[in-house]
């Protein structure tokens, strides 16, 4: 048998990373037959003889799997350098360095090749930097690849032995095994990413042989994100990878999208990193595949909805453990719904802090009210968190896009009464404690100052007092005798019920209207938004 037919239907492959294969298969050999040195191999075969939204059957000889398996598994050395004595090396030099205190010495520093998967079409479509080959994305690629799907040195092989020439034994016996494409066949984590070869249960994983062969292909269509959690500053750590795979509905129109979508990635650079690829919540990275997906499409058609391209988003979290191991942190799903992409994007926009918006966007995706837990969050997070200014900034903007506080309504919501009274009450005592105005100090940046912080001290002393009564009944008895006298004589009784009935709402609106007076500092656009990586 010269020539294999392999024919795939999007509805009959068993999940989201099997259709993302099928899509990046169909990339990478419409990026394969415009390779010059692949024309150049006229007794190979690798084409579509029938493509359309919803299946393809690919037409491969022996030739045109080798030639298909090179550009995949493509790569290059590169040289690297360290201080640290280390076993393996290529060379020597001896370097003059400056310490903090000014001292020079020489040392050894050792350089060394590593070898670096080159990613077939990624580098084309990276737009992040000036050297074609060396893009933020990419660099973020590679690294996952390195880390995560090829994190066991041994499963490198396919790119370590194409760098010391032609090598085709992977590509044979691939081919051996599609010759019986429906022949069952053992899953690895190699391949499936979160696949175990047994289950707890001692039951093998299995695949069959045309499905299997697909996954050498979704890591190319799956963008990758770093997740951060927060150390005790509120500073952002970076723990692992977040793989966003399109789960892919409509197979022509992903495959002309998808590229255009990879260039037109913000190239906007936090550290060694895409500033967008740098998450606070796990979710988020497909959410923000979903809002790439879907801005590509408005700009060009305008009418094509995204749940026409793609069902959802698969995510894995998954982070190198030791020197060889992975574990799969979480696998989740999301699904495409136009409202929260739209809030999603708004989210993004108007808030700066990080552990904030990581509240916001949970809210967001558990389908809670927008104040929702803050009173948790509030109570628990080490004072330190509070005094980034950029937090203060948060609470008004959230009072102003979600409490409305600037819309005039004859009932007024909880959110703008609570927003009301705690403005009053912090102007109030300013004025009676301290005799301070705004309208008496503006335009004197010395009485500004002074302003700003006796009204964040007034403010961070009420913040403080609710925060310590995580009781329903202790926080009611603070409110009442405290902030309730601020409250508009028409909207006592109805205020009342909610705050003996709704405590747990009033409490959290309270810690968040207290902290929006907390004093901020105005930021650059590029500032706000700027990843701070630890």
């Amino acid at each position: 048998m010269n020539e294999l037919k392999l024919t795939y239907h999007l509805a009959e492959l068993p999940s989201a990373q099997h259709r993302a294969g099928l899509a990046g298969l169909v990339l990478m050999v419409q990026y394969l037959d415009q390779q010059p040195w692949f024309k150049e191999r006229k007794d190979a075969v690798a084409n579509f003889t029938n493509l359309n939204e919803f299946s393809a059957t690919l037409k491969l000889n022996l030739e045109g799997l080798k030639a298909l398996f090179d550009l995949t598994y493509a790569a290059f050395t590169e040289e690297r350098s360290t201080d640290k004595k280390i076993k393996k090396f290529d060379r020597i030099e001896e370097v003059k360095t400056t310490d903090l205190k000014g001292n020079t010495k020489l040392i050894n520093r050792y350089y060394y090749s590593v070898t670096v998967p080159y990613g077939a079409f990624l580098p084309d479509w990276d737009k992040s930097s000036d050297d074609p080959d060396n893009g933020l994305w990419v660099k973020l690629w590679r690294d996952m690849l390195w880390q995560i799907i090829r994190g066991v040195p041994a499963t490198r092989n396919p790119f370590n032995n194409r760098l010391n020439g032609s090598y085709s034994k992977d590509a044979e016996g691939v081919w051996k095994e599609l010759k019986h494409p429906e022949k069952s066949t053992g899953q690895s984590g190699n391949y499936y990413l979160g696949a175990m070869a047994s289950n707890p249960e001692n039951v093998p994983t299995k695949d069959i042989v045309i499905y299997q062969f697909l996954l050498h292909f979704w890591p190319f269509v799956a963008q990758v994100y770093r997740p951060a959690t927060f150390d005790k500053d509120g500073r952002r750590e970076l723990g692992g990878y977040v793989l966003a795979i399109p789960d892919v509905a409509n197979l022509i129109d992903f495959c002309d999208e998808f590229p255009n979508v990879l260039e037109e990635r913000e190239s906007l650079k936090s550290g060694y990193l895409p500033r967008e690829a740098i998450i606070d919540l796990t979710e988020e990275g497909a959410l923000d595949l979903l809002r790439l997906l879907r801005d590509r499409i408005a700009r060009k058609t305008g009418s094509q909805t995204l749940v026409d391209l793609i069902l959802g988003v698969e995510l894995i979290h998954a982070e190198k453990v030791g020197n060889s191991g992975v574990k799969i942190r979480s696998i989740s799903q999301v699904e495409p719904v136009d409202t929260q992409i739209d809030k999603y994007t708004q989210i993004k926009k108007a808030y700066w802090c990080p552990w904030f918006r990581k509240q916001r966007l949970l809210n967001l995706l558990q389908e809670n009210p927008w104040w929702y837990d803050f009173d948790a969050l509030l109570s628990r997070i080490p004072r330190k968190w509070l005094e980034d200014s950029r937090f203060s900034h948060d609470t008004r903007e959230l009072f102003h896009i979600e409490g409305e506080i600037n819309v005039k309504a004859d009932v007024r919501s909880n959110a703008q009464i609570v927003y009301q009274v705690c403005q009053h009450y912090v102007l109030s005592k300013l004025e009676s404690k301290y005799g301070l105005k705004w309208d008496e100090c503006k335009g004197n940046s010395k009485k500004e100052n002074g302003y700003n912080e006796k009204k964040g001290k007034i403010a961070n002393e009420a913040f403080l007092a609710v925060r310590s009564r995580t009781e329903s009944k202790v926080f009611v008895d603070y409110f009442v005798s405290t902030l309730y006298p601020f409250v508009r004589k028409d909207e006592f009784v109805d205020f009342a019920d909610a705050l003996f009935n709704k405590s747990d709402e009033i409490r959290a609106l309270t810690l968040l209207a207290l902290s929006s007076q907390f004093p901020s500092k105005k930021k650059s656009e590029s500032e706000n938004s700027e990843a701070e990586v630890a």
